[in-house]
This record gives C-alpha cells, sequence and structure tokens, in this order.
C-alpha cells in the first residue's frame, strides 16, 4: 500500500505495478486541479520516469528547459548549459506543473494494474509479517492489510506521524509568493534566477503556455496583482528580455523549511518524498528527490520480493541501508537548495561581488559549469543509491 498520489507515491505504484506487485494507492484528497508548487523535472527524474514510458506524453504537455541563467541586478552572471551534460539522453530539464505530471503518472499507474481510492488513514499496526491500516472513506472505517507500506503523504504526513517520526529542522524557514503567469519577451527555453540587493525572483517556462514566477514573501511585499509582478520583473528581471505579464493565471503564498525526518521508516513501513524531507523550491530540488527516493526504494520492494523476503520477514539489512543511503543523498541534494537560496538572499556589497565572481568562473570554467548543472539536475549521485540503473524494463 501507498499512501499519497503525487509525483513520489505514483512513480513508486507505476515502478511496482508494473514488475506483477499488487498496489493499492490511497490518498486523502481528489486529484489536484488547483496551483501546483512543483514545475520542473530535472534529468535524473526523467530517467526514471522514462523507465516507464511517460517522458513523451510529458514532453508534449511541458516546455524543454536547455539553459538556466543567473542574474545580478539584470546583468548576467552565467547561463549554464544543460546539454553539456553527457552520462544522460536528457540534455534538458522539462517545465510541467505538477497536477500535469501527477495526471499522466495516474494514468500509466491505472494502466499498470495499479488501484487508487480516496481514503483518510487514520490508523495502522504492523508485525514481522504486515501492515494493517486503518482507513476512513466517505464516513466508513475499515481495516486493509499490506506487506509492505510507503508512506508518501506529503509535509504533514500521517504516516510518519503514526509511526512515531520526529521532522527536524536544519535550515531556515522561508515564506514565498508564487504565481503561473502567460508573459511576452522571455526565452521559451530558460530558467532564469534573478537576484537583487532588494529581493530575487525565480522565472521558468511552465507547460506550453505559461511561465512560474516565485519570489521570497517579505512583510513589505506588494500585493500579488499582475501590476505588482510586472513591476518587480521590470525591477529584478534580465535586461537583455523584458518580460511582459500579459495575464495572471493564478498566485498562492506557503511558508517552505528545510528539514528532514529523523528515521525514513519503521518495520515494514517506509517514508519517502516530502514525508521524508521537504526542502525550500530553491533550484528545484524538492519534487525530483521525491521520485528518486521512489525509485531507489521500489528497487529495494522488488528485490526483496524476487528473493521471496516480502512473503515473510524482511532481511535485516533493508530498512536500515534505505534510511542510511537517502538520508546521505537528501542532505547533499539539500546541500544543493541550501546553497542556492542562501546565494539569492544576500544583501551585502561584499557578498554579492563575490557571489557573482563565483558564478562568473563556473560559467566559464568548463568542469565547473558541467559540475553546476548535473547538482542541479541530479546526476552527481550515484545511481545506485536513486534506483534509477535499477529498473529493468
Amino acid at each position: 500500500m501507498i499512501v499519497g498520489a503525487g509525483p513520489t507515491g505514483l512513480t513508486a505504484g507505476c515502478i511496482l505495478a508494473r514488475r506483477g506487485l499488487s498496489v493499492r494507492i490511497v490518498r486523502k484528497h481528489p486529484p489536484f486541479t488547483g496551483h501546483s508548487r512543483a514545475s520542473v523535472i530535472w534529468p535524473r527524474a526523467l530517467e526514471i520516469l522514462d523507465s516507464f514510458g511517460v517522458t513523451e506524453i510529458l514532453e508534449s504537455i511541458g516546455s524543454r528547459v536547455t539553459r538556466v541563467g543567473y542574474y545580478s541586478s539584470g546583468s548576467s552572471i552565467g547561463r549554464f548549459e544543460i546539454d553539456r551534460l553527457t552520462d544522460t539522453r536528457f540534455g534538458y530539464a522539462l517545465g510541467i506543473s505538477q497536477h500535469e505530471t501527477e495526471a499522466v503518472l495516474e494514468e500509466a499507474f491505472l494502466a499498470a494494474g495499479g488501484d487508487i481510492g480516496d481514503a483518510e488513514v487514520v490508523g495502522l499496526e504492523q508485525d514481522a509479517r504486515q501492515v494493517s491500516v486503518h482507513i476512513r472513506s466517505g464516513g466508513h472505517d475499515s481495516a486493509v492489510t499490506a506487506r509492505l507500506l510507503i508512506g508518501a503523504d506529503g509535509a504533514n504526513s500521517t504516516v510518519r506521524e503514526l509511526l512515531g517520526i520526529a521532522m527536524n529542522d536544519v535550515g531556515p524557514r522561508v515564506s514565498f509568493r508564487i504565481a503561473d503567469a502567460l508573459i511576452s519577451g522571455l526565452p521559451e527555453d530558460q530558467a532564469s534566477y534573478c537576484w537583487t540587493p532588494g529581493g530575487g525572483m525565480a522565472i521558468g517556462p511552465h507547460d506550453r503556455h505559461a511561465y512560474r514566477l516565485a519570489h521570497r514573501l517579505t512583510p513589505d511585499a506588494p500585493d500579488p496583482s499582475p501590476e505588482s509582478f510586472q513591476r518587480l520583473l521590470t525591477e529584478r528581471g534580465p535586461q537583455a528580455h523584458r518580460g511582459v505579464v500579459q495575464e495572471l493565471i493564478s498566485t498562492a503564498d506557503f511558508q517552505a523549511r528545510f528539514a528532514i525526518a529523523e528515521r525514513f521508516g519503521a518495520g515494514r513501513s517506509w517514508l519517502a518524498g516530502d514525508a521524508a524531507h521537504v526542502m525550500a523550491p530553491a533550484g528545484g530540488q524538492g519534487m525530483n528527490s521525491g521520485i528518486l527516493d521512489a525509485a531507489a526504494l521500489s528497487w529495494r520492494i522488488m528485490e526483496s520480493h524476487r528473493n521471496g523476503a516480502a512473503e515473510s520477514d524482511l532481511p535485516e539489512n533493508m530498512l536500515p541501508d534505505y534510511d542510511a543511503e537517502r538520508q546521505g543523498v537528501i542532505r547533499k541534494i539539500m546541500a544543493t537548495a541550501m546553497e542556492h537560496a542562501r546565494d539569492g538572499g544576500l544583501r551585502s556589497v561584499s557578498e554579492i561581488a563575490e557571489r557573482d565572481r563565483r558564478y562568473r568562473d563556473m560559467w566559464t570554467d568548463s568542469a565547473l559549469h558541467v559540475d553546476r548543472v548535473a547538482r542541479l539536475s541530479q546526476l552527481n549521485l550515484d545511481p545506485a543509491r536513486t534506483g534509477a540503473e535499477h529498473i529493468p524494463f
């Protein structure tokens, strides 16, 4: 059983169902149709999604992002080209809304024989052989047993709470305002991070017809109107590309944190995605790291099932190894996101000058250039620890 039908839970469901396992997903809410936080799929995650044949569908909806540009007070300090990567066939990222990604993954999961339903988890018990999950749906309570449980139910994970696992902050909490908008005058294949002493703005292609805008929410931030976003885009955006906001589709405010669960599971139950770790959207690392969790965990489950372990006791090293490996990988990913957030928040003249020099050096040095793109793309991680090389379809 998988609790949660976001990209993490659905990715795990697709991988496991396609391998012939009986998989049921329960979600607390109907499919998401409103505003989407996650908006980019990096090459490592695209490799995983490609293993069960959904990337072509996603590409028909999303926008290919081939460059990541950085700007300081409107002037370029670096443009990093994703197609310089040589160890992946995906020389681009994909700008696409999370709810579009979820819709494609859900269709693939159902086509693979998976089952999905709306229900709220209200309790669980487990022993050496199975997990008993108490669910509530339509005012009725029932219990469902499963050999294994994956908690992929988000930052406020009920599964994590029921397992008694704490979530510990490892960085600052930051408030953001995001918007999806129709904008003219911006490059269609480039994501941009625009930093000024007065604040920054992230800009990225989002699906085929819109851009995602994001900025930190401060007490003196303007209202979420088209005029306000236009003013910020003019003040903070690239001088070489003067974007014009044609229409504001939607906006949302939220608080993000950098936090990691003290353990990524207990007994026959595991955590993945935001249930195990959360991070601010700087660099677009959050959803992608959850997809990597799903692959790494699914591979372990497939191996245990192949060896007969899912029928009885699990190998003693399975959960500790998953926990230790994912903790290490996530802390590496989170370091990239925290560095990104820190660089965008600098205010002093000397710190900004040092940052700008550092990005120009990375841009012009071939090895540093590729390393920067690899870190954003999560291709600096050992594939054996993400499961990307172990999904044989």
